[in-house]
């Protein structure tokens, strides 16, 4: 006897009439399971599409928190602010940053950090 012709003799499989039906819980499972897909592709969706800040408005927004700081935290926050943006600290400024008798002009400092936020974005 070959597999075919056994497989011919085999009885239909057969399934309650209850199972086989599609019923109402079917249904709100099925809408259940279609609510989760929307959900998960509206996250993927809002994480993929929401605006991101450039480097030059976010510079430009922590000199201006910065700016209301009395001097030594206002440079070594942005010496901070430099570092994170990938640059160097220009001449002058390590003096300012060590030592507290040194003059504190953070402008120099500043120019240094939007110059290179600009050169990040690139």
């Amino acid at each position: 006897m070959t597999p075919e012709e056994l497989l011919q003799r085999l009885a239909p499989v057969r399934v309650p009439e209850a199972f086989a039906r599609f019923g109402p819980q079917d249904a709100l499972a099925a809408i259940a399971l279609g609510l989760f897909a929307a959900l998960l592709l509206c996250l993927a969706l809002r994480g993929l599409t929401r605006a991101r800040p450039r480097p030059a408005d976010r510079a430009r927004a922590g000199i201006a928190v910065l700016a209301a700081l009395p001097p030594q935290a206002r440079i070594a926050g942005l010496a901070a602010l430099l570092r994170e943006l990938g640059g160097e600290m220009p001449a002058g400024g390590r003096d300012a940053l060590y030592d507290p008798a040194a003059a504190a002009d953070p402008a120099p400092l500043e120019a240094a950090v939007l110059a290179q936020a600009r050169r990040a974005r690139r």
